[in-house]
Parts: structure tokens; C-alpha cells; sequence
């Protein structure tokens, strides 16, 4: 029950290091995930359990 969490947690927790490699410029370009590293992500995330 807690999976959908602990997945959508990790998408964030990339994303977030994501916009700290661009060095935080979040308010001059878009930082974003495809939704092929999403679902890597959800999967890596569901698979550990």
C-alpha cells in the first residue's frame, strides 16, 4: 500500500537532483524527467519493494 508513495518519492528526490545539476535555475529553463526515467524510477523504486 505504501509502493505508490515510495515511488512517487523517488521520481521527486531525482527531479530535485536533476534541478541541483542545473544549479537551481529552475526560473530561466524547465527541469524535467522523460517518462522513460519516470517509469526506470517507479520500477527500480517497485521492485526493492
Amino acid at each position: 500500500a505504501q509502493r505508490p508513495g515510495l515511488m512517487m518519492g523517488a521520481i521527486y528526490s531525482a527531479l530535485l537532483t536533476e534541478i541541483e545539476h542545473e544549479n537551481f535555475q529552475v526560473l530561466h529553463q524547465r527541469v524535467a524527467l522523460t517518462p522513460l526515467r519516470k517509469l526506470w524510477i517507479a520500477w527500480r523504486t517497485w521492485a526493492r519493494g
